[in-house]
């Protein structure tokens, strides 16, 4: 009987702490995990702007050489 108990005490436990996790420590993992996404996005797409940026000095550059 003692194992039963036992086992039941050890499922309400764990449904409880399943529960906690759930409330409050998963949302601010989820939320600091959708900034960073965020964040990576952004600087991927500010990457590409300086890529492209750069190609267009590089030939305004050539072209100002050419013309000289």
């Amino acid at each position: 009987m003692n194992i039963n108990l036992t086992m039941i005490g050890q499922l309400i436990m764990f449904a409880m702490f399943t529960w906690f996790c759930m409330k409050f420590i998963w949302p601010p993992i989820v939320a600091a995990m959708d900034e960073r996404k965020k964040r990576i996005e952004s600087g991927l797409i500010a990457a590409e702007r300086g890529l492209s940026e750069h190609k267009e000095a590089q030939q305004k550059a050539q072209e100002m050489l050419n013309q000289s």
